[in-house]
């Protein structure tokens, strides 16, 4: 029986496959294209000459200190889930146009990239998120289910089961504005996202959770827009 001919390109394809990825792209689908692009410029950078962009600005004490966080957490649950590489390079680069953030992983390590221009409160919350998948990466071949666990990881984190309850003990339906506000700033967090917590705590409904979504569409479907890099996909 005769053996199939081998595809030199297909057989590169699998090997780039299998030690450089991404895990997961912030932003819509017209981003994946973008973080892509610079994590296969930055990898290969490094890979020839241990040096990165002279314009990444490197953050290495904020995603040690997630790590920490999430680890602590992991071990206090008794789950022992996260499991992270070694080494982790991670930083924020400025002026890439198009780029939103992501996570990835290249051959040991575990990389996390965000935008310098991101808000502060974004910035936080997205780097725990990306750390938060490079950790889980092993258990969730889906990046769709990856993405939710590393969100509700993330957040269990950074939010606090009994601060949360101070809000949204009283299982609230609806949310004006003004208590969006208050606890936005109280945690320094997007609401949306404080909210996705409470859910997670079963102190807010699913239905709940989409009637506040749909009529947060239905006032955005104006001329007023979410950035792109202020939702994951």
């Amino acid at each position: 029986m005769k053996r199939g001919r081998s595809n030199p390109n297909q057989l590169q394809i699998d090997f780039l496959a299998a030690y450089r990825q991404i895990l997961i792209s912030l932003g819509s689908a017209d981003n994946l294209p973008v973080n892509e692009s610079l994590f296969m410029r930055m990898t290969d950078q490094w890979e020839s000459t241990r040096v990165m962009p002279a314009d990444l600005l490197f953050r290495k004490s904020p995603v040690e200190a997630v790590v920490f966080r999430l680890q602590k957490l992991d071990r206090d649950n008794g789950t022992n889930r996260l499991r992270f590489p070694d080494e982790l390079i991670a930083g924020e680069i400025r002026g890439e146009q198009g780029l939103t953030g992501f996570s990835a992983k290249f051959r040991d390590q575990g990389w996390v990239i965000l935008p310098a221009e991101l808000s502060a409160m974004y910035k936080n919350l997205f780097l725990n998120i990306l750390t938060a998948s490079i950790g889980l990466e092993h258990l969730f071949p889906s990046r769709t289910a990856l993405l939710a666990e590393a969100e509700r990881v993330a957040l269990a984190a950074l939010l606090p089961e009994e601060e949360v309850r101070k809000f949204f003990g009283l299982r609230l339906s609806r949310f004006p504005d003004s208590f969006r506000s208050e606890v936005s700033n109280y945690f320094n967090l997007p609401f949306d996202y404080v909210l996705k917590r409470a859910n997670h705590l079963d102190l807010v409904s699913e239905q709940v959770m989409e009637e506040t979504r749909n009529n947060t569409q239905s006032v955005r479907s104006g001329p007023l827009r979410r950035p792109q890099s202020s939702r994951a996909a």
